[in-house]
């Protein structure tokens, strides 16, 4: 996204608001109606919103699978540690994680309108801190027999059953399946055993069990990683796949533009002002300067009113509004797509602007300088 500076970051768009919509052009075609996910193999959205929905088949394949572990760790750490010196650091650690974890599962599960399953991957590294630091508790807790010792069963048994289900979404691997079923399925019913269990045996549910909780999501990264992706809303697992040339990953503005932009910059913060992040992208990938996306990601957020966009004119924090001539032909004026304030503002930039001749034709230069 647009670099922004620290001075004006009140005034635009949160970076969430932003990453909820969707690129240009991507409005309908393979998402399907409604807004529903077509399945790991797929690019779609995260489906219904609700308590259960970071487990649907959108979101689930790409996070969901150790989820119930560290839930359970988290709460198993918290119970046997709540004697524990104020600043113990496993408790403050999984305090901390979990917090991360919750608030992420509340927010993608709740949230409505665009959402990409990839987003989750932001719960990543706090579904293995809990997973690394409560998997030994919830096994001593086992092999020592304390009160709680049902835990492992517990986790075991939900583990197996959601990685089925997880596996059931996509139908890839019958054979993986049917390992993590036999190995979580045998590994329960083992924890159920008698106290005089030996050694041996303990070593083999530990085994079943890592195999029940570790095979399918080792499977699903192995998969992720040997398939190249090139674009955007990329997918985890088997089919993994991405939405190539949606973001304007491989885009380049005119040399001349940025040429222009670069030599006439007159200690702006911004090199220019543009509609959409998806008109800032070859500015700024040919650049290497901030660019304002005053519409947020597509154009269509109001981040800006026109007042605050006079009053950085004004300051000299941005010079030159640059408008996609290509777009406006074919697609009606570029920057109108937003509403209320953008329109404003490019109204404002071309009734006082003046067009400035920067040596190429795909762009339309305004100079506020007059303005200011």
């Amino acid at each position: 996204m647009m670099q922004m500076g620290a001075q004006t970051a009140s005034q635009t768009a949160s970076p969430s608001a932003q990453a909820m919509m969707p690129p240009i052009g991507m409005m309908g075609g393979s998402f399907g109606a409604g807004g529903h996910g077509n399945g790991p193999g797929g690019v779609g959205f995260g489906g219904e919103t609700g308590v259960l929905r970071i487990f649907n088949e959108s979101f689930g394949p790409n996070i969901a699978w150790l989820i119930p572990v560290a839930l359970i760790s988290a709460g198993l750490v918290i119970w046997l540690l709540r004697r524990a010196p104020r600043h113990n650091k496993e408790r403050i650690g999984v305090l901390l994680w979990l917090g991360w974890l919750l608030m992420h599962i509340v927010i993608f599960s709740m949230t409505s309108g665009i959402i990409h399953p990839y987003y989750v991957v932001a719960m990543a590294l706090a579904v293995a801190a809990l997973v690394g630091i409560g998997a030994p508790y919830i096994w001593q807790a086992y092999t020592r027999r304390t009160k709680v010792a049902w835990i492992l069963l517990l986790s075991i048994a939900l583990t197996t059953i959601l990685s089925i289900i997880m596996l059931g979404y996509s139908n890839y691997w019958p054979w993986l399946m049917w390992l993590v079923m036999i190995a979580g399925g045998v590994a329960t019913i083992l924890t159920l055993l008698p106290l005089s269990q030996t050694k041996r045996l303990k070593q083999i549910i530990l085994g079943l069990a890592i195999t029940a909780g570790m095979a399918a999501p080792i499977v699903f990264s192995v998969s992720t990683v040997a398939t190249a992706h090139s674009g955007s809303i990329p997918t985890a697992g088997p089919g993994a796949s991405a939405m190539s040339n949606t973001n304007n990953e491989l885009a380049r503005a005119e040399s001349t533009l940025a040429s222009f932009l670069l030599e006439n910059r007159h200690g702006t913060i911004w090199l220019a002002a543009v509609n959409s992040a998806n008109e800032s992208a070859p500015i700024q990938l040919s650049s290497g300067q901030p660019v304002m996306a005053i519409g947020g990601f597509n154009g269509s957020d109001s981040t800006l009113t026109l007042s605050q966009f006079k009053q950085l004119v004004k300051q000299g924090k941005v010079r030159y509004y640059v408008v996609n001539s290509r777009q406006g032909k074919s697609g009606g004026p570029s920057g109108m797509s937003g509403p209320g304030g953008n329109s404003e503002i490019l109204l404002w930039v071309k009734s006082v602007g003046s067009k400035v001749d920067y040596g190429g034709t795909q762009y339309t230069v305004y100079d506020l300088a007059v303005a200011a």
